[in-house]
């Protein structure tokens, strides 16, 4: 192996910089014996691939009874979730038809299913699914392991490491000494894959999705991990390796702090209080919102009950899901965005039409399915009993779409009603992500409760930019002066009109954007459950009354980049070390 510095390029999953003897664990797949199984066999083979479903529970039942006390919710909630995975129906059915059906052996079928499923995952258009693929490949070796006998076991640690691997499971993630893994670099993953969100749980410096990492180092070789840049560096330079001790030591600081605003109330320096919420896809991500101080869920995208299924789910079934969330964040609201289906969230059978974006999606499904809008309606009403529900419909483009969903709203109190079922009242409220909703937002303020700025679709539908489009994503920022106007028009009609107006794009989460949002009166952000800390310190170090005068520059500005060279030049010294400690470089002019 040669001893050049290489430099190599992954995600960013859990923040951090760490520098030391790399450990390696490259889990490459297990071979699979391919054979076929006589008639009067099929059953006992069956029999294997069941028993192996049961020990690989069993496994993971062990791993969560030996979690160390130090381990936090999510690292639970992820080996609760891999242990239900080990459990699922359609993995095991389509399994056993396999081996029915084509007379093959237990691990010949689950290699052709798990390849299958996770293929289909790969191949979908929504990022969620996508990022699921891995979770399905990784059950799926750890059931081949179980079948054949092939042990993977994770090295010892006897040291303090940087650990490179091929991927991690929770279930092995659970046997890592505490205290022995300064970093983590995987081979594949996303930035919310499971290895991602085990790194952020055990909070140690990980970069995934480095392409074949682990062919690249050897056990004991040096390697820079740098996780607010993405890069890994093996074999570095002296320098290199005392400038990235200066700048782990630098972030540590920097944790701390905003570590020291836990519980605190999120309030800039002048007082002005401002709501932190939370954006959430899934259930057991509840907690781990709370643990961050969210003073609400602002965004809970119910679409995810509805992919990667035959069928929709039942009035039951999210009447469960519903309830179960309102009642552990009550009494905080818990904002339920309705479906958001099409585009890049496509449901198995929804066919895709020529401009995804533009086409049938949201609101005009549910006009053209209505019965499955009524039925989560229902549900949402339901579950209202046990908590603080608002309803939120998406991709309202004017007063004629808020209409027709408040009919179907009346139509579902209505049955519930004459059921004699028991539900509870539900705040009424519209994403604004349409130009044309922003500029009606004088009529729709007659006929609603409150308001949501969807600023990730409100910028592609602004600019023309598909977010989707690698090619032209790059185009479209939020901090556009126009995109800028539209939320400036929305939060004055909302100030008018008396009604609650939160903003839950990404743009909420992004630490150069606060002082312009905060200049243009914003009080309500919702952002992903990790960036809440780092909006809390940014308010705290900001004066309200004086960002004013820099928003309103900011709406005369010509271009975003404009914009970002205007808060650099106004607030490096404020916020300046929190955006280095992010690694956001700024232009300046």
């Amino acid at each position: 192996m040669s001893l050049e510095r290489q430099l190599l390029m992954g995600i960013c999953a859990s923040p951090g910089i760490a520098v030391g003897p790399v450990t390696v664990f490259d889990r490459t797949s297990v071979p699979v014996p391919r054979r076929r199984v006589p008639e009067d066999a099929v059953d006992a083979e069956v029999g294997r691939l069941e028993s192996a479903m049961a020990a690989a529970r069993a496994e993971v039942e062990a791993a969560m009874e030996q979690l160390p006390e130090q381990a936090g919710p999510d690292h639970r909630l992820l080996l609760e979730t891999q242990r239900m995975m080990l459990g699922d129906a359609l993995l095991l059915d389509t399994a056993r038809a396999a081996i029915r059906e084509r007379g093959i052996n237990a691990e010949w079928a689950l290699r052709h299913t798990v390849d299958a499923m996770s293929a289909r995952l790969r191949a979908a258009p929504e990022p969620y699914f996508r990022e699921r693929a891995d979770d399905v490949t990784s059950t799926g070796e750890h059931l081949l392991r179980v079948l054949t006998g092939v042990s993977r076991a994770l090295p010892e640690l006897q040291e303090p490491t940087i650990l490179v691997a091929s991927d991690l499971s929770p279930a092995e993630a659970a046997q890592l000494p505490p205290g022995r893994v300064r970093g983590i670099v995987t081979d594949g993953g996303t930035a919310s894959g499971h290895t991602a969100i085990l790194a952020r749980a055990l909070q140690v410096p990980a970069v995934v999705g480095v392409s074949e990492v682990t062919r690249a180092v050897g056990p004991g070789d040096t390697l820079i991990l740098d996780a607010l840049r993405g890069h890994v560096v093996v074999f570095p330079e002296p320098d290199e390796i005392e400038e990235a001790h200066e700048r782990a030591r630098g972030f540590d600081a920097f944790k701390g702090r905003l570590r020291a605003s836990e519980g605190r109330a999120a309030e800039t320096a002048d007082g002005v209080r401002v709501g932190l919420h939370a954006n959430v896809e899934l259930e057991l991500d509840v907690t781990t919102a709370m643990r961050e101080g969210a003073d609400g869920i602002g965004l809970y995208r119910t679409e995810f009950l509805y992919l990667d299924r035959a069928e929709p789910p039942s009035e039951d079934e999210q009447v469960r899901v519903y309830r179960r969330v309102a009642r552990k964040m009550a009494p905080r609201a818990v904002t339920f965005r309705t479906f958001d289906l099409g585009a890049d969230k496509m449901p198995r059978g929804m066919r895709r039409g020529p401009n995804p974006a533009l086409g049938l999606r949201a609101l005009r499904v549910a006009f053209v399915q209505p019965e499955l809008l009524v039925t989560q309606l229902r549900a949402l009403l339901r579950a209202s009993c046990e908590g603080n529900v608002r309803v939120m419909f998406p991709m309202v483009s004017g007063l004629s779409d808020l209409r027709r969903a408040r009919v179907l709203l009346d139509r579902a109190r209505a049955d519930l009603e004459a059921e004699g079922a028991s539900y509870g009242p539900v705040a009424v409220g519209a994403m604004l992500e349409v130009p044309s909703a922003v500029l009606m937002a004088d009529r729709l303020a007659e006929e609603c409760d409150f308001f949501s700025l969807g600023t990730n679709d409100l910028t592609q539908y602004t600019l023309a930019v598909d977010r989707n489009d690698p090619r032209v994503a790059h185009l479209g920022s939020a901090l556009d002066p126009a995109v800028l106007r539209l939320i400036d028009r929305a939060r004055e009609v909302a100030s008018a009109r008396g009604l609650g107006l939160s903003l839950c794009g990404d743009l909420a989460a992004d630490p150069v954007a606060t002082p312009i949002l905060l200049g243009l009166g914003l009080t309500e952000l919702s952002m992903p459950m990790a960036a809440i800390p780092l909006v809390r310190e940014v308010l705290s170090r900001l004066d309200a009354a004086a960002l004013a005068p820099l928003a309103r520059r900011a709406l005369d500005c010509a271009s975003a980049a404009d914009v970002e060279r205007m808060v650099a030049d106004e607030l490096t010294e404020a916020l300046g070390d929190l955006w280095e400690g992010q690694g956001i470089e700024l232009p300046r002019a």
